[in-house]
């Protein structure tokens, strides 16, 4: 039920939390039950429950409906941006012991060898030091069915002192473009390997400063790829880690709209494939609490729909 939300974390961080909350409220003497108004009037459907077992320190907000419903809360009670979110701990993660194994990046990340060579190289690792609550990917194709943009929204949350960098890779299936990364909010361009052979990048994402543990911190970035020679026909991304909340949007080029299209997912060893209906310029999906595997989608267009793709050959 909507009270029990996500029992188990550590007191001191459940207290900290708690009396956060609790001075917000306090202050600008709002009732919980006029607190769950606005926030319904903002499109989240908390229960006075569940923000009364956040005041006490019973539960914190962990579900990816209660996170994504933090900003809202915090401009009912007049507190600075993040203010609260920042105090929300980390997930708790399992360890092997506790049942769960290691999943190796390879399993549901293309050329993760490679990858992971020019990670290290960079002296990083798959090991991020950040929680992903979310990421959106805003994907744009063109007339002629080759990548435009690719714009990816990042939420994370810090789970270790000090970090300052994360990597950050995109590579394309087109074995003659030139595949690129451009930061844009909250980040910036540090060193870059580029793949020996291959489409492929590994660039340090820079922050703005060293984050400390909970701090959470919004990144935007933008992939692209030159020297296009062949339409796009899919997208997906492989989760190592589990993902709260992922979001994707394909938009087509209105002279150029898919005639088939389908979300699949892959776990372990099996795919499901569900069939997408193409309504307008865009295929959009959600998925929550999703990982490790993959997620994405594929399309296919009728013949002679696509413009002939320009090359300066």
């Amino acid at each position: 039920m909507a009270a029990q939300d996500d029992m188990g974390v550590e007191a001191r961080s459940a207290s900290t939390f708690a009396h956060a909350f609790r001075e917000a409220t306090d202050q600008r003497g709002l009732s919980l039950e006029r607190i769950t108004y606005h926030l319904r009037r903002r499109g989240h459907d908390l229960s006075a429950a569940t923000l009364s077992y956040w005041r006490t320190g019973r539960s914190v907000p962990q579900r990816s409906a209660s996170i994504a419903a933090l900003g809202a809360l915090e401009e009912i009670l007049g507190v600075d941006r993040g203010s609260l979110a920042s105090l929300v701990p980390p997930r708790p993660v399992r360890t092997a012991a506790e049942g769960r194994s290691t999943v190796r990046a390879e399993r549901f990340i293309k050329r993760a060898d490679l990858i992971s060579e020019m990670i290290t190289s960079l002296g990083l690792s798959w090991d991020t030091g950040f929680e992903y609550l979310s990421i959106h990917d805003r994907v744009s194709i063109g007339r002629d069915g080759t990548l435009d943009s690719h714009i990816v929204s990042n939420l994370l949350r810090c789970t270790r002192d000090g970090v300052d960098r994360l990597p950050s890779w995109y590579g394309h299936d087109d074995a003659r473009s030139y595949p690129f990364i451009s930061a844009e909010v909250n980040c910036r361009i540090g060193e870059v390997r580029e793949g020996p052979n291959v489409p492929l990048i590994v660039a340090e994402m820079l922050l703005p400063r060293a984050m400390n543990v909970g701090e959470v911190i919004f990144l935007q970035y933008r992939y692209g790829a030159a020297g296009q020679t062949m339409p796009t026909y899919d997208w997906n991304r492989g989760c190592v880690a589990p993902l709260r909340d992922g979001y994707l949007e394909v938009e087509f080029h209105p002279q150029a709209l898919p005639v088939t299209a389908e979300e699949f997912v892959e776990v372990g060893s099996e795919e499901r494939a569900v069939p997408l209906p193409v309504t307008d310029r865009a295929l959009r999906r959600y998925k929550r609490d999703f990982g490790p595997g993959v997620w994405g989608m594929r399309w296919d267009w009728s013949p002679g729909t696509l413009a002939p793709i320009r090359t300066t050959e």
